[in-house]
Formats: C-alpha cells, structure tokens, sequence
C-alpha cells in the first residue's frame, strides 16, 4: 500500500458582506474565531490557521470581543494564526495602483502591530488581476501568492510575471472548489 503525505493548510475567506448583511457576517465571524481560538488553546498541535489575507477582519472581531486582543495578538506573534497582507481584499480593476499600495501599506501595519505580517499575496476570491500585481508584491517583499480566479490554464503552479520583469511564484487553488477545496475531504 502507497503511503502518502497530506499537507492540509487551514484558511478561510471571510466576505464581510455579499448575500448577507455585514452585522450577520460579522456575527458568523465572531463564532468562527471563538471557536478557532478555542481549537488553538486546546490543540497544540494544531499548527496555523491563515485568516483570509485581509486584517480587516481583525478590527471587526475585536470589536465585539476586545478582550481576546492579547490571545490573538500572541497567537499571530508565535506564527500559528497568519494575518494580512492586506487591509481589505481589493477588487484590483476597481481601484488604482495608488489604492492597492495604500491597502498594502495599512494591512503590514495592522499586521505588524500585532506581531508578524503574512509573506504571501493571499487572494482567494478576485476575477481577475491587473499585470501590475507582481511587480506591487514584490515591492512589498512578496514573492508567493495565492489565487483562485483570474488566471488562465489548470495548472496549480505558476510564475506570474509583470511587466517591469517582477516575478512572484503563484500557487493556484483548484479550480473547481477554490477556497473550499478541502471542505469535504473527510467525506471522500
């Protein structure tokens, strides 16, 4: 019998308003948090959990339960919950390069006063993306992301190349699930 290696990493993406109002999603955020921070306080072996990219959401959760401020901030210190490296997840043909630097800008900040900010560009959910993107990342020290939409081909790995030259090695998720990939693999 084949033995085989299973890397599962734990994500999620979190739309503060889509079909739902926002106070709703945020309700629904605040239980999934509680619940993380319980799994990481009872489960050491629990490794890391990427939050979405986005530290927005950090601010939403903290400010129905401000006082998880220090657990949060030591558990994104110590490299198990992974936040940023954006404020919001942009939509990158609605807004401008400037935009999408700013965003950058206030989600490594947010991040690092919390500890640690994410080295990958986690984009989950856009349609698209504008060819400037990897030479943005890289400016910003990211040389990975994470995309699900907006690239052509099947293939799960990619170099993303703008077109300065910048080039950031790209990891798409399947094409079929996206950022659901994994929901059901205990079913299967």
């Amino acid at each position: 019998m084949n033995k085989y290696v299973i890397h599962i990493v734990s994500h999620t993406h979190w739309d503060r308003e889509w079909y739902l109002p926002y106070e709703t999603m945020r309700l629904r955020l605040v239980d999934m948090m509680d619940t993380l921070l319980g799994i990481m306080d009872s489960d050491s072996d629990y490794r890391y959990f990427t939050l979405d990219g986005q530290t927005v959401v950090l601010e939403d959760y903290l400010e129905i339960r401000p006082e998880m401020r220090e657990k949060l901030r030591n558990y994104i210190k110590d490299g198990r919950i992974l936040v940023g490296p954006w404020y919001t997840l942009p939509d990158e043909f609605l807004v401008s390069g400037e935009a999408l630097v700013r965003n950058l800008l206030l989600g490594h900040r947010i991040a690092s006063d919390f500890g640690r900010v994410i080295e990958t560009g986690y984009l989950p959910d856009m349609f698209g993306h504008i060819s400037q993107l990897p030479q943005i990342l890289c400016g910003f020290g990211i040389s990975t992301a994470v995309l699900w939409r907006g690239v052509g081909g099947e293939e799960a790995e990619y170099i993303l190349q703008g077109p300065d030259g910048s080039e950031v090695f790209l990891c798409r998720l399947e094409p079929e699930r996206g950022y659901s990939n994994g929901h059901d693999i205990l079913r299967q």
